[in-house]
């Protein structure tokens, strides 16, 4: 699965790497406890394809995926967990014990903020009460996913955001994630920026982004050296997901570094994307598709045919529930009316990869 951002969530919804304050709350569903939410896409089977998965949440907290078959995902009534990411607890995605099979967690964030992971095995996600940490993203903070150190187990971070803005990081050890007050920068992602996570210089160890959105739309790296998050300051784009465009991370041209991607949505519904070349992000104004994840669709990313390359994926949700892919060239999307599924993340559901605020 591709190893890029891995983000957050809030109010009434949840889970994985970006957020802002509710500058657009395109979808039909209650925000997110903070405003935002952001997931990436995972290998929940492990044959080297990202599937999808969709968290009911509420009283029931039913987790269903569709695996990916290359052409489509395939399932809909595939229950995997039967009580997880309850009520407006925060879920990602992640390989936290390094078996090449993607896992759940869920955030109660609040101020008990307890940890819990659901291992994969392939055909279901195991544990209800396994808890791998006891406080971490308290409040309304903002988690994300990413293997920062390099080993092949996803970590999980935390975003204090604010005028503080601090990093924090416990590393996974394989059942539990280690640290609570191990602090990683000490001023990234201020106010209501969207922090993301990637490996955007391909040195095999995850990195944190920022996007400051609004009229300048600028975006800094901080680069993983396995203990701490480096540069404040380090501008890689200086025009980027301007507005209330929703950005997001993957590697789309299988460089082995991750780039950026973002949707204008609305009635445009344009995709851009700037390649990253190590130290920067190329382009502005590279129009990848020029038609996808219209309205108050939910897009995401993922490498949904295994080729390497990250493409896109959209929910329309509501009653109709379709999701649509586009393929990755290398240098753009291709196909808008692709189908692979026709009933899948139906309703308020969550749906991961998925980008909403």
């Amino acid at each position: 699965m591709f190893s890029t951002t891995r983000l957050l969530i809030l109010p009434a919804v949840a889970a994985v790497t970006l957020l802002v304050q509710a500058p657009a709350t395109v979808v039909s569903a209650a925000p997110p406890v903070g405003g935002g939410f952001s997931g990436v896409a995972g290998d929940f089977n492990g044959d080297g394809r990202d599937d999808v998965v969709t968290f009911t949440r509420g009283a029931a907290a039913d987790v269903y995926v569709a695996l990916s078959n290359g052409s489509a995902f395939v399932g809909t009534g595939v229950k995997w967990h039967n009580y997880f990411a309850a009520g407006t607890e925060t879920p990602l995605v992640g390989d936290f014990n390094g078996d090449g099979r993607d896992d759940i967690a869920t955030f109660t964030r609040g101020a008990a903020a307890d940890v819990y992971v659901a291992l994969s095995n392939g055909s279901s996600f195991i544990g209800t009460g396994w808890k791998w940490h006891n406080y971490f993203a308290a409040g309304s903070e903002i988690p994300a996913v990413g293997d920062f150190n390099g080993d092949g187990r996803d970590d999980i971070a935390t975003f204090t955001r604010g005028a503080a803005a601090d990093v924090y990081v416990a590393l996974s050890n394989g059942s539990s994630f280690v640290g609570t007050g191990v602090k990683w920068h000490n001023y990234f992602a201020a106010g209501s920026e969207l922090p993301a996570v990637g490996d955007f210089n391909g040195d095999g160890r995850d990195d944190i982004a920022t996007f400051t959105r609004g009229a300048a739309a600028d975006v800094y790296v901080a680069v993983s050296n396995g203990s701490s998050f480096i540069g404040t300051g380090w501008k890689w784009h200086n025009y980027f997901a301007a507005g209330t465009e929703l950005p997001t991370v993957g590697d789309f041209n299988k460089d082995g570094k991750d780039d950026i991607v973002t949707f204008t949505r609305g009635a445009a519904a344009d995709a851009y994307v700037a390649l990253s070349n190590g130290s920067s992000f190329v382009g502005t104004g590279v129009k990848w598709h020029n038609y996808f994840a219209a309205g108050a669709e939910i897009p995401g990313t993922g490498d949904f045919t295994g080729d390497g390359r990250d493409d896109i994926v959209t929910f329309t949700r509501g009653a109709a529930a379709d999701a649509y892919v586009a393929r990755s060239t290398g240098s753009s999307f291709v196909g808008t009316g692709i189908k692979w599924h026709n009933y899948f993340c139906a309703g308020t559901e969550l749906p991961q990869p998925g980008i909403l605020w």
